[in-house]
């Protein structure tokens, strides 16, 4: 599993998944995230990286990551920790005996 940050224009074409890491009741993240749909990648709205499941991950290898506000860095870098482990646990074979 590859993980990239950027703009939901440039990660689109390279991604399978994309994690937004915001309020749910963000409007701009949910407008993220039906464009997302509509071009046929998988979004995951999230507020912490104890949401992140994964069953959501399995067989994926590029997932992109959007971060809704700047102030959100104490919440990216475990988010980011996490999908690491994913991605090692996945390399091995084991992702779905990560727990939660």
């Amino acid at each position: 599993m590859h993980i990239h940050q950027g703009l939901l224009s440039e990660l689109l074409p390279q991604v399978q998944i994309v994690v937004m890491i915001g309020s749910r009741a963000s409007d701009h993240l949910r407008e993220l995230a039906r464009i997302a749909e509509f071009k046929g990648r998988i979004p995951y709205l999230i507020e912490n990286a104890s949401e992140l499941q994964p069953r959501w991950f399995s067989g994926i290898e590029e997932v992109g990551v959007i971060v809704g506000s700047s102030n959100l860095d104490h919440v990216v870098r475990p988010v980011l920790e996490r999908l690491d482990q994913f991605s090692a646990a996945q390399a091995r074979g084991m992702l779905e005996g990560v727990a939660k």
